[in-house]
């Protein structure tokens, strides 16, 4: 196989083979492995050769949301040969913007065997730019990989750790970037707490209270906020965590088309996008982030990532912090592909995009947005949150606004004008409800619906 870009040049890739008729499913290695996955071939540089059993065989070749995949066939004739040659042209232009995920696992974390090296083949041939390491409990890094691959240029990564301890979900928390202490006792890392307050404090303050992103993974917020002890009675939470969270897990995306906040609390009860809005307009303004908490390396990294505004295009001139402060001030748009962007504008004064504040002393704001996906990704609607609550006047569907969407990898582009009566946060979800990614993602996050979410 040879795999290059739309310059000619190589590409890293995830290439899937799907036998036809009696022709046996490969199984090139389990999912723990690292080049040759089930199914999958992760091609870092875009050349391979991967023994098959002869017959025909539908190909996938992907990179991530920001290219265009390519769906061929291949017929492998019985001792012989055959040659896949394919070109993924980047489409989507994110300049500005860099691709991440700050949550996944490997072997180091002890709750499952898969390859670390394989987890990071897993990020680079998605297309994840920057990556954290963040396994269980302990402080590591994925440097020896990416000198081994040679991907300095296309990778960025740094030291961190997700502290997980008891009760359950509440006491998980990523932090990076953290000093890796290789011949300490979990890399230097701290121990668990049995209270979320006291552990999420101690991280925040590890290293010498060195700057750092501390966020809540996967959280119950409602337990998290507003009932500490469970007992189903509003009370103050764990409120001395509140002041420490940087960023906090809001996925599954997929939850945005299924919540109004006109429905009971309990219709909505584990919907945390849902919670999410609710705290965001009781106050607390903690940016929302999506992460893949993959395990394994079938399809693991790359369903759900994170947009951050970057002052570089190049991952290998990405600094952590620049990384660290655009997730603090919600400088991050949530998306399992389709790429929004979101810029609002007063009558008078600077405007500012996702996570930003403004002042708009006549209420009047207008707000641009865009969205690109490439050709295996639909954008069918495009709608717009004012303190959580859809504004009937800024939804817009395909089969009712024809003349607003388009074709190829420019999906939708407007500019909105809102007359807000009060204070506001605006929130923008782009996708194609009742749609679904597809093979491209694999047999489990292929079944989401594309969706992209702005932080207000």
């Amino acid at each position: 196989a040879t795999i290059r870009d739309g310059d000619g040049k190589p590409v890293a890739c995830k290439v899937e083979f799907v036998p036809r008729g009696d022709v046996p499913r490969p199984d090139f290695g389990p999912e723990t492995a690292e080049f040759a996955v089930r199914n999958l071939r992760y091609a870092p540089d875009g050349d391979f050769t991967q023994a098959l059993h002869p017959g025909t065989y539908d190909v996938i070749v992907s990179h991530g949301p920001e290219y265009d995949a390519v769906f061929t066939q291949v017929e492998v004739p019985a001792g012989g040969s055959a040659k896949l040659r394919a070109t993924l042209p980047r489409v989507v232009d994110t300049t500005g913007w860099v691709s991440s995920d700050f949550h996944s696992h490997s072997s180091p974390s002890g709750d499952n065997t898969s390859s670390q090296f394989g987890r990071v083949l897993n990020l680079l041939c998605e297309h994840i730019e920057f990556a954290p390491c963040t396994e269980h409990n302990r402080i590591t890094t994925y440097d020896e990989h990416i000198r081994r691959l040679k991907i300095g240029s296309r990778f960025a990564n740094c030291a961190g750790i997700e502290l997980t301890g008891q009760p359950l979900p509440l006491n998980h928390h990523n932090v990076f970037p953290l000093h890796h202490h290789p011949h300490r006792q979990d890399g230097g890392g701290p121990v668990v707490a049995d209270d979320p307050q006291a552990q999420i404090e101690r991280l925040a303050l590890w290293d010498n209270r060195s700057e750092k992103l501390v966020q809540q993974n996967h959280p119950d917020l409602g337990w998290l906020f507003f009932d500490k002890n469970g007992d189903g009675q509003p009370d103050e939470g764990f409120q001395g965590a509140f002041g420490f969270m940087d960023v906090i897990e809001i996925h599954p995306l997929d939850a945005a088309w299924n919540f109004t906040l006109e429905q009971q609390p309990t219709k909505n009860a584990g919907n945390r996008i849902f919670h999410w809005v609710q705290l965001l307009n009781q106050g607390y303004r903690i940016p929302g982030v999506v992460n893949t908490d993959a395990h394994y390396n079938f399809h693991g990294s790359g369903g759900l990532r994170n947009w951050l505004e970057s002052p570089t295009d190049e991952p290998g001139k990405i600094k952590v912090l620049d990384m660290v402060h655009a997730a603090e001030h919600g400088h991050l748009i949530m998306s399992n592909g389709p790429f929004l962007q979101v810029f609002a504008q007063p009558t008078n004064g600077e405007g500012d995009t996702a996570g930003g504040e403004l002042s708009a002393p006549d209420g009047r704001v207008t707000l641009s947005i865009k969205v690109q996906s490439p050709n295996w990704i639909d954008v069918d609607e495009v709608f717009v949150l004012v303190n959580g609550r859809l504004d009937p006047a800024h939804r817009f569907r395909r089969e009712t606004h024809k003349d607003l969407f388009r074709e190829g990898v420019l999906k939708f582009e407007q500019k909105l004008s809102l007359e807000l009566k009060s204070d506001a946060h605006l929130i923008v979800v782009a996708g194609a409800p009742g749609k679904q990614l597809g093979p491209v993602q694999g047999p489990a996050w292929g079944k989401q619906t594309p969706t992209a979410i702005s932080n207000p």
